[in-house]
């Protein structure tokens, strides 16, 4: 994940920080980052659909990556030599790799994670390369949910398998090796919150004194999904983070849920009152030089309706504080899941997975870009 650039937030103490956060999620566009008080910038969201003369590469707005016959998804895409002014990245997504003779089956799991390239951080190149595949018993023929991070000169790769979130490391982002087994598995005890649940969907990022943070998947009874948090100083031990969920579906309040895990006051049901999934965690300095943690997911409504949502602490430590209103998709019926921010100087780019078309036979995942702030310009696109 790349570094955020700065939110504006007030210099006051942070209850009133935090506070400002769910002020500002009952409106629904978000302040400009030039006002002190407001929570967060422009480059935070919300995002416009990506234009077609913003995209090369023979892709066709928004869609930055689609391929019906593999099913690609779920990107996570990384700086390569980790300088935000420069734009070149990698895109690693999950893909379903089918026999020859076989029909392509969007809701097969995915067994492979890929490799695109973009020499302007959102042009994918049509050429890739499958750097995981599933090999070990405790992945259970799946490899899923990248998420991919810049450690020193490695790129880290963390994944979603049957047993747990595993890790693979590589020095030039295309020969990876895994840890034999997963480094994050099903709590110990079956009583807490987690309920023995396998961690999936991992969203990862490092801080500045080197740890690193992981933001995970959840399932729940009817499927409630809900987030989790664990730390690490070396990436390969982890330890949990709370009693509760660190950003439980909007409706649901107690059992361990930390402060802010609930509905703010307001009209109508909130985007995410059914489910919170797919986290994607960045980091920001606000214009004070406050260090902040911001967390993207997806969220979902009693209706099935999804869009990406953002939460926002304070530093590295303590409770989450959600926008309500969200930050893509609020009023799209493709589904977008699975975000994951690159953030460059002037703006930031949102890449979402959402269903190719709302019609019947269109379902097929693809991967769709966003831009904030609306009136952004990108520097020219790789023909």
């Amino acid at each position: 994940m790349r570094q955020a650039l700065p939110l504006s937030l007030p210099s006051s103490e942070r209850a009133l920080a935090l506070a400002a956060l769910g002020v500002l999620a009952s409106c629904a566009t978000l302040p400009s980052e030039g006002d002190e008080g407001s929570l967060p910038n422009a480059h935070a969201g919300p995002f416009r659909e990506i234009a077609g003369e913003e995209l090369g590469n023979a892709r066709t707005a928004p869609h930055v990556m689609e391929d019906d016959e593999r099913s690609v998804r779920d990107a996570s895409v990384v700086d390569l030599d980790g300088d935000p002014s420069t734009l070149a990245a990698a895109g690693f997504f999950a893909a379903t790799l089918h026999p020859e003779d076989a029909a392509p089956d969007p809701l097969a799991p995915p067994n492979a994670i890929v490799r695109y390239d973009a020499a302007d951080g959102r042009s994918f190149e049509r050429s890739s390369a499958t750097v995981l595949a599933p090999e070990l018993p405790w992945e259970g023929g799946t490899v899923a949910a990248p998420s991919a991070l810049l450690v020193r000169d490695e790129i880290w790769l963390y994944y979603a398998a049957a047993g747990g979130i595993g890790l693979a490391r590589s020095a030039d982002g295309l020969a990876f090796a895994r840890e034999p087994a997963p480094v994050l598995t099903p709590g110990a005890d079956g009583d807490g919150w987690e309920r023995g649940a396998v961690p999936r969907s991992p969203g990862v990022v490092r801080l500045p004194d080197g740890s690193l943070r992981m933001f995970y998947e959840v399932a729940g009874e009817a499927g409630a999904s809900s987030l989790g948090e664990a730390r690490s100083d070396d990436g390969l031990v982890w330890e949990r983070i709370g009693g509760g969920p660190v950003l439980a579906p909007a409706s649901v309040v107690g059992a361990g849920a930390p402060e802010g895990a609930g509905a703010p006051e307001g009209e109508g049901e909130p985007f995410d009152s059914a489910a919170v999934s797919d986290p994607a965690p960045a980091l920001a300095v606000s214009a004070t030089g406050r260090p902040l943690l911001r967390v993207y997911y997806a969220g979902r409504d009693s209706a099935g309706r999804s869009a990406i949502g953002l939460a926002a602490r304070l530093g590295y430590d303590g409770p989450l504080q959600r926008a309500v209103a969200p930050v893509f998709g609020a009023s799209s019926a493709l589904s977008p899941r699975a975000p994951s921010a690159a953030i460059y100087p002037g703006f930031s780019l949102l890449f979402v997975t959402q269903a190719a078309g709302a019609r019947d036979g269109q379902g097929y995942p693809v991967v769709a870009a966003g831009v904030a702030p609306a009136d952004a310009a990108l520097p020219p696109p790789t023909r």
